[in-house]
């Protein structure tokens, strides 16, 4: 179930991705680096821009943004993997990324102040993702960009009701993840024109899925979200393409795997 209030699923957010900040930042920071290029492509940024990487996790933006932009702040609300992406930028000798702890729905900068805001599956972490979308227009010069990349559910309510459902059991730090019309309409309210968007399928296996939110075989939350997850197979009632993985490839006496696929959107806008 998701949290009662904002400050409840905060808490949650910051218990999560604390418990999970090595497993999760290592797999963020290693197998995203293909949807953090494709989401500066489509922001075009530059190296005059300053920018921020808003609920920036391990630095799964920010370590590649920071190749293309002048300066850049990776700003999280959990210390613990505000830390990761400190080593991260350290390791990899970017001084021109910054980390700081922070709120995304109150972004520490002066209005107009910055040429790019960016996010990365920060957006379904959020009971107001509007909010944030607000505060990145506000800190943004006129003409700025933004870049969001989160998960996408269906429109039909029967089918994003069960992909929440699944979504929240395995991570109750999960508030919502929105249709395209959401997108459409809390961009519209912050007064950002979408310039470019593209949607792609992330193939995953739901061992290694639930692995990085913290699970194994034999946790409740593992066997509940399996058997959902397998429920909705026949008609593909979640939207995650779920099937098996080939017999050949499981070891005698263990369930087989499931193939899944989680689809992704990325946008591209600017401050009207």
């Amino acid at each position: 179930m998701c949290a009662a209030n904002d400050n409840e699923l905060k808490a949650l957010v910051r218990k999560q991705f604390t418990s999970t900040a090595e497993v999760f930042g290592n797999y963020a920071v290693t197998h995203r680096v293909t949807d953090a290029e494709l989401l500066a492509r489509l922001v075009c940024a530059a190296p005059t821009d300053r920018a921020v990487d808003l609920a920036c996790g391990p630095g799964t933006l920010a370590l590649r943004f920071a190749r293309h932009v002048k300066w850049v702040c990776g700003l999280d609300f959990t210390p613990a993997i505000l830390e990761l992406a400190r080593r991260n930028a350290l390791r990899e000798g970017l001084s021109n990324l910054v980390c700081v702890l922070g709120d995304a729905q109150a972004l520490p900068f002066g209005d107009s102040s910055l040429d790019l805001a960016v996010t990365s599956f920060s957006l379904h972490h959020i009971s107001d993702p509007a909010s944030v979308l607000r505060e990145m227009a506000r800190v943004l010069k006129p003409g700025g960009r933004v870049g969001v990349l989160d998960i996408l559910v269906s429109e039909d309510p029967k089918v994003r009701e069960l992909n929440n459902r699944i979504e929240r059991i395995r991570d109750n730090s999960h508030a919502r993840s929105l249709a395209r019309s959401d997108f459409d309409r809390i961009f519209g309210q912050a007064g950002l024109r979408m310039v470019a968007s593209e949607e792609r399928g992330h193939p995953r296996t739901f061992d290694h899925w639930m692995h990085v939110a913290g699970w194994k075989r034999t946790d409740s939350q593992y066997i509940e979200a399996r058997q959902l997850m397998e429920s909705s197979m026949a008609d593909d009632g979640a939207n995650f393409h779920p099937r098996f993985e080939p017999a050949e490839v499981v070891k005698p006496g263990e369930e087989p795997d499931i193939y899944m696929i989680n689809t992704g959107i990325y946008i591209a806008a600017e401050k009207i």
